[in-house]
C-alpha cells in the first residue's frame, strides 16, 4: 500500500498538468472509496486528488478548485483529459451491468449536460458514448434510456428523446415535444407532441396529448415523462 501511494503521488505531479484561467466552485460527489488526498497550491489554484477505487481498479482524479479536472489510470493512462468546462463527477451504473460507468457534468445553461462514459469490462476501460451529452436514464427491464432537455418558456417547454446505446454511440428511436408554456395559448395551445423517428432519421408524429390533462402541474412532466417511456416504449422499436 505504501508504495502504491507513492506511485499515486508520481502521477500526481506529473498527469493532467494542463492550465486553464476557469475557476468555476462547485462541489463534488462520489461515490468511490478515498485512499488518500492531497492539496497543492499551483498559480493561485487549489489541486485536490483523490485516489479512487472503480471496479476494483485505482484510478487518480484531480479537481481544480472544487471543480473535477480530469482522470487518470493508476499508471497514468489518461481516462478523461483535462477540461476547463467540467465541474462534477458521478460514477454510476448507467447500463445496469454491474459495474460502475463515469458521469462529467459540463458547466452549461443545461443544468444535466454531460459526457457519460461506459466500462467495458473486457477491455477494462472506459468508452465514451458518442452522441450523448444529457444525463440519460435506463428504463427498467428495456434496453432503452430516456433524456430530458429544457427547450424555452423558463422551462414550461421542453424535450425528451427515447434511445438505445448502440457499439457506444446513443441511437434516437422516439421524441418528445413538451409545449407547456402558457403565454397567448390560443395563438399557442399547450400540447404533448409524440414522434417516432425511422431508420432514415425522420421524425413521424404519431400521437398529441393535451398538455394540462397530462401534465396539471409543472413538476408532473418528470413522472409524466417516466410513464410514458416506460409503458410505451416498445412502440419505438424499428
Amino acid at each position: 500500500m505504501k508504495k502504491l501511494l507513492l506511485i499515486a503521488l508520481f502521477i500526481f505531479f506529473t498527469a493532467c498538468n494542463s492550465n486553464s484561467n476557469n475557476k468555476p466552485s462547485f462541489s463534488n460527489k462520489k461515490d468511490n472509496t478515498e485512499i488518500k488526498k492531497e492539496n497543492q497550491q499551483l498559480d493561485s489554484d487549489v489541486f485536490l486528488t483523490d485516489t479512487l477505487t472503480i471496479n476494483k481498479h485505482y484510478y487518480i482524479q484531480k479537481s481544480r478548485n472544487k471543480s473535477f479536472y480530469c482522470l487518470t489510470s493508476i499508471k497514468g493512462d489518461t481516462i478523461i483529459k483535462p477540461t476547463d468546462y467540467y465541474f462534477d463527477a458521478e460514477y454510476l451504473d448507467i447500463n445496469e451491468d454491474g459495474y460502475a460507468d463515469i458521469r462529467v457534468y459540463a458547466i452549461s445553461n443545461i443544468p444535466n449536460q454531460c459526457d457519460n462514459y461506459l466500462y467495458n469490462k473486457e477491455l477494462q476501460k472506459f468508452i465514451l458514448i458518442e452522441d450523448c451529452d444529457l444525463n440519460i436514464q435506463k428504463i427498467k427491464g428495456a434496453p432503452f434510456y430516456y433524456s430530458y432537455n429544457k427547450a424555452g418558456c423558463s422551462d414550461l417547454n421542453w424535450e425528451s428523446h427515447l434511445s438505445k446505446i448502440e457499439n457506444f454511440r446513443l441511437i434516437n428511436y422516439g421524441y418528445i415535444l413538451g409545449h407547456g408554456c402558457d403565454f397567448e395559448v390560443e395563438k399557442n395551445p399547450q400540447s404533448i407532441s409524440i414522434y417516432k423517428i425511422t431508420s432514415s432519421k425522420t421524425m413521424k408524429l404519431i400521437q398529441e396529448l393535451p398538455y394540462l390533462k397530462n401534465i396539471p402541474k409543472n413538476e408532473d412532466k418528470w413522472s409524466f415523462i417516466e410513464r410514458y417511456w416506460q409503458k410505451n416504449y416498445r412502440t419505438f422499436e424499428k
